[in-house]
């Protein structure tokens, strides 16, 4: 069977935009993977401690069997109905800090932490962050918001 010289250029063509379109698909979605071979070895999912919000602020007990009480802890703090996330950290030097647990890529919490680099890492794709919220590796854009706290009557305070 003879084909002329157009309509073997047509149907090549039509062939090779068919296997780039698949290794592009490919390509992005391996991108937004989450821990794949060469991820962390050292990842874990933090505790979550439920909390409210009120006046601004999120108030949590810090006794003795709070996830945080202990230096160089971390937790996820989710408050307004689940619906939102704070990433609480309880610091070698006995301060604490609390960052944004939203992901600034698509909106997932960040629950995970890597000890080994740490890190916080959001379990949907992959993104990964220091310990000041700045993204360390992608996709997402942004670094994540910073809060202020203080301790008061054994409370870590959050203000929003």
């Amino acid at each position: 069977m003879k084909i002329s010289r157009r309509k073997f250029f047509v149907k090549s063509g039509g062939t090779l935009a068919a296997v780039c379109a698949g290794g592009l698909l490919s390509t992005i979605l391996n991108s937004c993977k989450g821990n794949g071979p060469s991820g962390p070895s050292n990842v874990a999912a933090m505790t979550i401690i439920q909390a409210s919000a009120s006046n601004n602020e999120i108030s949590i007990s810090l006794d003795a069997s709070s996830p945080i009480a202990a230096r160089n802890t971390r937790a996820v703090i989710e408050y307004a109905g689940q619906s939102e996330a704070i990433l609480a950290e309880h610091n070698q030097d006995d301060t604490y800090r609390a960052i944004s647990g939203v992901c600034t890529h698509q909106g997932c919490f960040v629950t995970d932490y890597d000890g080994t680099n740490n890190v916080f890492v959001c379990p949907c794709h992959g993104s990964r962050f220091d310990l000041n919220g700045n993204v360390v590796q992608g996709p997402a854009p942004s670094k994540l918001i910073q809060y202020n706290t203080r301790v008061e009557n054994n409370s870590l305070i959050i203000t929003l």
